[in-house]
């Protein structure tokens, strides 16, 4: 489980996903994402259901899942909003339209099924199998001097402190909300909150430069995945990877008209 970035410290019940290498794995969110972009609403409703499943297998019970997409309601509504008064194939611009509220449901589905395949990945494998995932697929780049060591340690970098940083910076706004509502005794106005929110920002780039302080002497004798052979998946996960490969050239492939 990658720290910061799993949608949650639940246990993670063992299934064969847990037997899929790494590389595979990353290959399928790719094309699980893919997917997501190309099939249709019947499609994506089946997509949805398979995915959700999948992550109950892995011990994600329903209540856990609702409440890590708590934080993106806001995102959802606005989503839905600007495709509502935006689709112009059903009807004029800045007109609502039942068109325009299927493809926001649409957009928030792909979203969705995104979102999921990263929880997915992040819930059953480590920060070192996506590194060495990472690498292992961009490998042909080293044969014209790309630094792919240095890029899936940044990517690991990132993904294992942006979650941390974003958690602190609530953490500071909540207390200075509460600090402000305790010494006026009074409701916090809506324009407190937004200059609340940018005096987040000197004690949140203080905590930034403390913990790249941390951060380079720690990379400085650890490096994720280092050491690690730079080996491939087993023949026949990459056989079912290419398969599913097939089957969307098969199934979206635009066909040639008479």
């Amino acid at each position: 489980m990658i720290p910061g970035l799993a949608a949650t410290s639940l246990t993670v019940r063992p299934t064969w996903l847990d037997h899929v290498d790494a590389t595979t794995f990353l290959g399928m969110v790719v094309l699980g994402i893919i997917s997501s972009l190309l099939a249709s609403g019947p499609q994506l409703a089946v997509m949805i259901m398979v995915l959700v499943a999948m992550l109950l297998w892995t011990g994600l019970n329903p209540a856990t899942q609702w409440h890590a997409m708590r934080p993106w309601l806001p995102v959802a509504v606005f989503v839905l909003v600007i495709h509502v008064f935006t689709t112009t194939n059903a009807a004029p611009l800045g007109h609502p339209s039942w068109g325009g509220l299927r493809a926001g449901v649409l957009a928030l589905a792909r979203i969705g099924l995104a979102l999921g395949w990263l929880a997915l990945f992040a819930r059953l494998k480590s920060l070192d199998d996506l590194v060495r995932a990472v690498r292992w697929w961009l490998r042909p780049l080293d044969q014209v001097g790309f630094p792919t060591g240095h890029l899936a340690l940044v990517l690991a970098v990132a993904l294992g402190t942006v979650p941390q940083v974003m958690s602190e910076g609530r953490r500071v706004d909540a207390v200075l909300r509460m600090r402000r509502a305790s010494a006026t005794g009074e409701t916090v106005s809506r324009w407190r909150r937004y200059t609340d929110k940018v005096m987040v920002v000197v004690p949140l780039m203080e905590s930034l430069l403390r913990r790249a302080e941390v951060l380079s002497l720690s990379l400085r004798t650890r490096q994720p995945a280092a050491g690690q052979p730079l080996a491939g998946p087993p023949w026949w996960q990459l056989a079912g990877l290419v398969l599913w490969v097939v089957v969307l050239i098969r199934l979206f492939w635009p066909g040639e008209t008479a």
